[in-house]
């Protein structure tokens, strides 16, 4: 249960509680289970706090400090966390559902089968963090620094992460059909087995990824840069490839199916290629 005092300084205000934890530094804040939904509480002060199983549901934390607490089980859907310190934060089965985090610091932070589905994360960074298990469908990652991020068996179908970096980032085994990787910066990435139908990666940069059975089919590599990358035994069926640079690539037993050698927006009578025409 929620400490009652820390319950009662924190009904004084922002203001109120922030003096307090200067007073007190060494106390651990405590709010499991606490009901503490749609409050605005801009700019507040909960480094190290308890949030096991609270409800923060539409809440108002921008700019806030949670560095180093506890958000296990705890429910900030639709919360407003634009700007706020989350770095080293455990996220376990956090209900993160549509919540802003524009612009926040994720750095070093562990998501555990949170639920992230259309959380706002655009020009958040998200360095060395861990996701396992975590649902990223339709998240909005444009412009984020994901670099050293691991994501593990995670989906993030119809994500959002044109112009992100994801430099040697891990996303092994993960889901990203359909997802938007325009212009991202995917250099070293580890792309093995990653499902990417369909997926947006024009213009990436993809210099030394390993896509090894990644499997592109029907996405787009519109000048995309592969320069030493390896797409042995991927699949490129259907992939639009129009402009890539496959300069000294690994394509060992790259199942190429049907390519599409030029931009079919572009030129009604675009070529496609079928492999099993070399044999």
């Amino acid at each position: 249960m929620a400490n009652t005092e820390h319950l009662s300084i924190l009904d004084q205000g922002v203001e109120a509680w922030n003096t307090w934890r200067a007073e007190n530094p060494d106390v651990r804040p405590d709010f499991q289970g606490a009901d503490l939904a749609k409050r605005n509480l801009p700019g507040i002060d909960f480094r190290h706090a308890n949030f096991y199983e609270a409800n923060l549901r539409e809440s108002v934390f921008t700019h806030a400090n949670f560095e180093s607490s506890t958000l296990y089980r705890c429910d900030l859907c639709m919360a407003d966390l634009t700007g706020a310190n989350l770095s080293m934060v455990d996220f376990y089965k956090t209900n993160l559902y549509t919540a802003n985090l524009t612009d926040a610091n994720l750095r070093y932070s562990h998501f555990y089968k949170a639920d992230m589905q259309e959380t706002l994360l655009a020009s958040a960074d998200l360095g060395e963090s861990n996701f396992y298990e975590v649902d990223m469908r339709e998240a909005i990652m444009h412009s984020a620094n994901l670099v050293r991020t691991t994501f593990y068996y995670s989906n993030l179908c119809n994500a959002d992460l044109a112009r992100a970096n994801l430099s040697s980032a891990s996303l092994m085994g993960a889901n990203m059909s359909k997802a938007n990787l325009h212009r991202a910066s995917c250099v070293g990435t580890n792309l093995f087995r990653a499902t990417l139908q369909g997926t947006d990666l024009s213009e990436a940069d993809l210099r030394e990824a390993v896509l090894r059975l990644a499997d592109l089919s029907h996405a787009s590599l519109e000048n995309a840069n592969l320069f030493r990358a390896n797409l042995s035994e991927a699949c490129l069926d259907f992939a639009q490839l129009a402009g890539a640079n496959f300069k000294k690539t690994n394509l060992w037993h790259v199942n190429l199916g049907q390519l599409i050698l030029t931009n079919p927006a572009h030129d009604r009578d675009a070529i496609t290629f079928d492999s099993s025409d070399l044999n």
